[in-house]
């Protein structure tokens, strides 16, 4: 068994990292570090397509982190047109100041990203000692993914997500927890706050809930370091 530690930033999506949350960041110690979806959104966008305008300052940010902090850095999101030249939601992975791969969200929101195409990324990736599951969004109900999970026995998922209207505080933590022992997973969820949006953190296994952002947290930058026991690593 290996512990693996985590850490998590609940982030206002337009705000940016100062110094001194880099820093913290950087004092976790932790292997990895998850940004929620959507993060950075420095630039105000009328579309994903004019979005993608703007890759190179949401990607420079991310490296701006990766100076001080030497883990895997997940996320957050931004738009891009990728090599096959279709526009995809793309979760940049970060490590020791190089741009190591991209995952692209298989489900766009229907609503809000009507132009955006599916992604065809792998959804497992072997990094950090650690070999997991990412998923995006809406990526959450994607059967298809968690085909692939179940397959594959992979222990450990990020969910990089945004907190919607449809549950409530109540309900989002009892469907995260039985979703994390239907599937026997340890399932940990970084959400950011945006334009009066909840975000919603958590951390589910399949003994249950075992960290949650408080009610009063909602609208609130959090930052968390999670230490999680898993059965196999990967010293690579």
């Amino acid at each position: 068994m290996a512990v693996i530690k985590i850490a998590i930033y609940q982030k206002n999506l337009h705000k940016r990292f100062t110094p001194d949350e880099i820093t913290k960041v950087q004092q976790s110690k932790a292997q990895f570090l998850l940004l929620p979806e959507g993060f950075p959104h420095f630039f105000q966008s009328g579309s994903p397509k004019e979005a993608t305008k703007h890759e190179k300052e949401y990607q420079d940010h991310l490296l701006e982190i990766s100076e001080k902090f030497s883990g895997v850095i997940l996320g957050g999101s931004h738009y891009r047109v990728n090599e096959n030249g279709k526009l995809v939601s793309a979760l940049p992975i970060v490590q020791s100041l190089v741009l190591v791969d991209f995952y692209e969200k298989k489900t766009p929101n229907k609503q809000q990203e009507m132009e955006v195409q599916e992604g065809s990324t792998e959804s497992i990736f072997i990094m950090g000692g650690l070999r997991f599951g990412l998923l995006l969004g809406e990526d959450l109900h994607n059967k298809i993914i968690w085909e692939e999970f179940q397959k594959e026995g992979i222990e450990i998922i990020f969910h990089l997500d945004t907190t919607t209207d449809l549950r409530t505080y109540e309900e989002d933590l009892s469907f995260y927890e039985a979703l994390a022992k239907e599937k026997k997973i340890h399932l940990i969820r970084v959400c950011g706050s945006s334009e009066g949006k909840p975000a919603r953190s958590l951390y589910a296994s399949p003994s249950g809930i075992n960290w949650k952002v408080g009610k009063v947290e909602e609208d609130k930058d959090v930052f968390k370091t999670l230490s999680v026991n898993v059965m196999r690593s990967y010293l690579l």
